[in-house]
């Protein structure tokens, strides 16, 4: 069995803290953290649809100390997409978002995962 992961940030209300840090975190070196509040754990960017031009991204996220909700959730963001497209382009279109659905349900199964073994 692996050691419990954690990681050690400078706060302006806390001083030096040390937290522990998810295994699917990718780490906190270009993520500002003022207050405690502000240290959140994030996974990779997954691109939504074709990666080349995704309609979206997800991101495996945790705020553990925010004043939001603290458990493990799924952030999603949707690509703008304001444009008037021709039948094969909406056609590809629709096949990026059939495509994105499926990532996204294996996201789902992923986050359901690390739920369960947080709840451990």
């Amino acid at each position: 069995m692996n050691a419990p992961r954690t990681v050690t940030v400078l706060t302006s209300d806390q001083g030096t803290v040390t937290v522990p840090e998810p295994s699917w975190c990718v780490g906190h070196a270009g993520q500002p953290v003022d207050a405690l509040v502000d240290l959140g754990h994030r996974s990779t960017e997954h691109p939504l649809g074709r990666p080349a031009e995704p309609v979206g991204i997800a991101v495996v996220s945790q705020y553990p100390h925010g004043n939001g909700p603290r458990d493990i959730g799924l952030f999603v963001e949707q690509a703008a997409l304001a444009i008037a497209l021709g039948p094969d382009a909406v056609r590809e279109l629709a096949s990026d978002y059939e495509t994105a659905a499926a990532q996204l349900r294996r996201l789902a199964d992923w986050l359901h995962i690390l739920k369960a073994g947080e709840n451990r």
